[in-house]
């Protein structure tokens, strides 16, 4: 694709990818799964950080339920399911906005990204110091 000077690197995850803080009893088991997708979404997003410079893009796709047979199927009765013809359409106009994380169902993506964006920079310049924190540090003995 670089030497072809175009091209883009679309990933599938899933809205579960950002799923691991969130305590919801009507959720399934996901452990491994959220653990990937999220994998996922990090990789995507590193990657496309990478290609900035270049004319190829990357971009991760991160729907909620999906109308499909996967996991036998299980999607195809939930109102609130979108059609796989659906999240491809959204994929590509994501893609002709320049978005590296594509949300299907989101509207104001701004807000939602822009928040997951900030809290990571929080994270990145806060904890990245030469000595643990005060919480972490044990109190002087006498």
């Amino acid at each position: 694709m670089l030497a072809a000077g175009a091209g883009a690197v679309v990933s599938v995850a899933s809205l579960l990818a950002f799923s691991g803080g969130w305590h919801d009893p009507h959720l399934p088991q996901r452990t491994l799964y959220a653990a990937a997708k999220a994998g996922t979404v990090a990789f995507t997003r590193t990657l496309a950080g990478e290609l900035a410079e270049t004319p190829v893009r990357a971009q991760v796709v991160c729907p909620g339920i999906v109308a499909t047979d996967w996991n036998g199927g299980s999607g195809r009765g939930v109102p609130s399911a979108m059609s796989p013809e659906d999240v491809a359409s959204a994929s590509l106009a994501g893609l002709r906005l320049g978005e590296t994380v594509c949300v299907p169902g989101l509207e104001g993506r701004d807000a939602g990204l822009k928040a997951l964006q900030d809290a990571e920079s929080a994270l990145l310049s806060g904890g990245a110091g030469p000595y643990p924190a005060t919480r972490y540090q044990q109190p002087a003995q006498s």
